[in-house]
């Protein structure tokens, strides 16, 4: 699904994704099998060859929340937790068959630093991660949600196919009602 995650499109990834392709592992995760565990060491990043992975964080209390999503021709991890060798903070699931490449953490360190280029783009990388969290940030506080139910549909206008009504809820912070309260009020 284009247009989800925008920093995947950036001509600076296609090395990103060779990298992954030519020293990646091939690997087949069937539906609601986990990339990372929230609470545990994780280790790898990958690019998505085709499927679909939603990022869920648990609370204290046991619920779940989706952050986040990443589809085919993008990339899947915990960067931050991945790189610094701690606790994935957020579960990593797929949400369909799914094939992926994947290459642990220090192979991925030793290509940022193979040479300027890759630095740079680690650097934009952080840049890009960084700007998305942030954007999200603003939109929770500052837009209603017919604003977020809208840029979604504008971002991805295909979304539906991939997503259940519950979990745009969760994504969004709203309830499923609630969705169903704004898809009619567009319509």
């Amino acid at each position: 699904m284009k247009n989800f995650n925008h920093y995947a499109e950036r001509e600076e990834f296609s090395a990103f994704k060779e990298f992954f392709l030519k020293y990646g592992q091939y690997k087949e995760i069937k539906k609601k099998e986990y990339f990372a565990q929230q609470g545990f060491q994780t280790g790898n990043g990958a690019y998505i060859q085709e499927g679909l992975f939603r990022y869920v964080c648990t609370d204290d209390r046991g619920c779940e929340h989706i952050v986040g999503y990443s589809f085919a021709g993008e990339y899947v991890g915990d960067y931050p937790a991945c790189l610094r060798r701690e606790k994935a903070m957020v579960s990593i699931q797929a949400a369909t068959n799914s094939i992926i490449y994947y290459a642990p953490a220090e192979e991925m360190r030793k290509f940022f630093t193979t040479n300027e280029a890759n630095q740079q783009l680690e650097r934009i990388l952080a840049e890009e991660l960084f700007v998305q969290t942030y954007k999200r940030l603003l939109d929770v506080y500052c837009k209603t949600p017919t604003e977020l139910y809208w840029d979604l549909v504008c971002r991805s206008p295909d979304f539906q196919n991939y997503i259940t009504l519950r979990e745009v809820a969760s994504f969004l912070r709203v309830t499923p009602e609630t969705i169903s309260h704004i898809r009619k009020k567009i319509e």
